[in-house]
């Protein structure tokens, strides 16, 4: 930390300079202007405190011990247990994108438009180092590692020294930075490039060169590449840029140049990304069509998105409620089992988020903060509220890096007891978290590799396997004997239906195994699990962290035996349905 300036100083050797404060000043300028000196410097002379410079960052050795400290943490927190849980449906895809060991032409890589560079990272590092779970997800725990260092360099450079390494211990340990670098996903990637940008873009604000520009450059691209949504950071970038002193036409037109070039740099993927979304659903006076359904059921959209979105941030996805349970019923009942430690987490990061937004005030960063923070969280919300993308904390990640400088804020601002106090307990609900997101099955990913063993020892001949939901993830594992098909679980709502499908799924079968996960979305009232029990109420029954297994018993040829319930209409499944929606689920 910066020693405090003494009050009393020699008379004034160099010219007199501006007092505003500089990124590193931890108090308030003198108001007025020179050093000293009485007089009052001119409106025309003094310069914006958001476009000045701020002051150089500190040399590498000054920091080079607690940021090396806080990565070799970060690095054993993201590989612990790395390869203990089952890939789910998003990893399996990122698999299927990565075409590990095979020879595949320039047009499969541009139809990847969900990170197109972390699969061919992928493609390359799992060529050599396999597809098992733990190799599948090392690039990230790798890259997520790599990001602290660089958070800290960041907040050095755009709130000051004290800020840094605050900065760095907290992405060193945040649960949701560890929950993505525990997953062969695309945002680590993107996070890091987050990062890389955001650095190279505060140099540049000082002092354009050609290597501070190769680097915002290489950032930016690489960020569009991990992930579209990098976009919604380029008003924050513009501000950077535009913001310094200097010739403005010069550097606008530079701009115009780097944002031609980051747009040429994503241009192969466009005709890709046409084909892919409904861009017409932009359209702010759009009217949706009759019957356009959401893209994922009440899910796609939440009035408590941007909140549950702040909550992700701070402490995860393994603190409070699940994400099942919440995909299944996101009201008052499901988050008040959990109201003590929701409780905790709001008097720990209220206290420290709100001394952080003083200390941005003061240091006049309140809306870069804003661009970073509500930008991405507006353009997310506004994509779920059209029905062209679901809403999703990841889609915001971007968002994340701002969040965690806004606590280091707070941190650097803080003294004594006060500091210590939010210091422990951060501590306490990110170890609460960590230990939740390593061992409690209730935040488990879908347990496909358990359910596939399962299949392998005691699969027979004769039976056939069902997946209803998400069959991506079983049929990645499951290398078995038996055949394997798939039910929609969108029918659910018309038992008939769904009933005529299962049965002609298992016909000429003896016995069935009916796997069903991610049932939340298309079946929140869970009514195909019910209907199977309905039919089947002696079926055994077995179940993984995501997954349930039933095996049903059914007469050779495939129907269930004698006395089994009949499907029920569509009214009487409506009547059922209100009544499940009364009950305790």
């Amino acid at each position: 930390m910066d020693a405090a300036r003494p009050r009393v100083h020699p008379p004034p050797l160099v010219l007199a300079r501006s007092q505003d404060p500089a990124a590193h000043a931890a108090r308030r300028a003198l108001q007025g202007g020179r050093l000293l000196s009485g007089e009052a410097t001119s409106l025309a002379t003094r310069v914006r405190p958001d476009t000045e410079p701020p002051h150089p960052a500190p040399s590498a050795p000054s920091l080079a011990g607690p940021l090396a400290a806080a990565t070799a943490v970060a690095l054993a927190l993201r590989l612990f247990r790395l390869g203990h849980q089952s890939l789910w449906i998003d990893e399996v895809f990122t698999l299927y994108t990565a075409a590990v060991g095979q020879d595949v032409p320039l047009s499969h890589w541009l139809e990847v438009i969900h990170g197109p560079l972390f699969s061919l990272v992928l493609h390359a590092w799992c060529g050599v180092a396999g597809t098992s779970e733990w190799a599948l997800r090392l690039p990230s725990a790798v890259f997520s590692a790599a990001f602290v260092p660089v958070l800290g360099l960041v907040a050095a450079r755009w709130l000051g020294r004290d800020a840094a390494v605050p900065a760095a211990w907290l992405a060193a340990g945040s649960p949701f930075l560890v929950w993505y670098g525990q997953e062969a996903r695309n945002y680590s990637l993107m996070l890091l490039a987050t990062g890389v940008a955001a650095l190279a873009a505060l140099a540049l604000r000082e002092r354009l060169t050609a290597a501070r520009a190769a680097a915002w450059l290489a950032g930016c691209a690489a960020g569009v590449l991990s992930n579209f949504s990098f976009v919604f950071l380029a008003p924050l970038h513009a501000l950077w840029f535009l913001g310094a002193p200097g010739r403005r036409a010069r550097r606008l037109a530079l701009l115009g140049a780097a944002a031609a070039a980051i747009a040429l740099t994503a241009l192969p993927w466009a005709p890709q990304a046409a084909r892919t979304w409904d861009w017409s659903r932009l359209v702010p006076a759009r009217a949706a069509p009759a019957g356009e359904a959401p893209l994922r059921g009440a899910t796609t959209f939440h009035p408590a998105a941007v909140p549950f979105a702040a909550h992700a941030f701070l402490v995860g996805y393994a603190y409070g409620p699940s994400l099942r349970e919440l995909r299944r019923d996101a009201s008052w009942r499901t988050l008040a089992p959990y109201a003590p430690a929701l409780a905790l987490e709001a008097a720990v990061f209220g206290a420290l988020g709100a001394a952080g937004i003083a200390a941005l005030a003061r240091r006049r960063r309140l809306v870069q903060a804003a661009l970073w923070i509500a930008v991405p969280a507006l353009a997310v919300s506004y994509l779920a509220a059209q029905n062209f993308k679901v809403f999703h904390p990841r889609y915001l990640a971007v968002a994340a890096p701002g969040v965690l400088l806004v606590l280091a804020a707070g941190f650097a601002a803080l003294r004594g007891p006060a500091r210590a106090a939010l210091a422990a307990g951060v501590v306490v609900v990110w170890a609460w978290a960590l230990a939740q997101h390593y061992a409690d099955p209730r935040y488990a990913k879908e347990d496909y590799r358990g359910v596939a063993a399962l299949l392998r020892a005691r699969g027979a001949e004769g039976e056939t396997v069902v997946v209803a939901g998400a069959e991506d993830g079983l049929i990645h594992y499951y290398r078995g004997p038996l055949t394997v098909n798939v039910v929609w679980l969108g029918h659910a709502a018309d038992p008939a239906r769904m009933d005529a499908e299962l049965d002609e799924r298992v016909a000429g079968s003896r016995a069935a195994w009916v796997v069903v996960s991610r049932s939340e979305d298309l079946d929140p009232a869970d009514r195909f699990a019910r209907r199977l029990d309905e039919r089947w109420p002696d079926a055994e029954r077995l179940r993984w962290p995501g997954v349930r297994v039933w095996r049903l018993a059914l007469d050779g040829g495939g129907a269930p035996g004698a006395g089994m319930a009949p499907p029920r209409t569509t009214d009487e499944a409506s009547a059922a349905a209100a009544a499940d929606s009364t009950g305790d689920e």
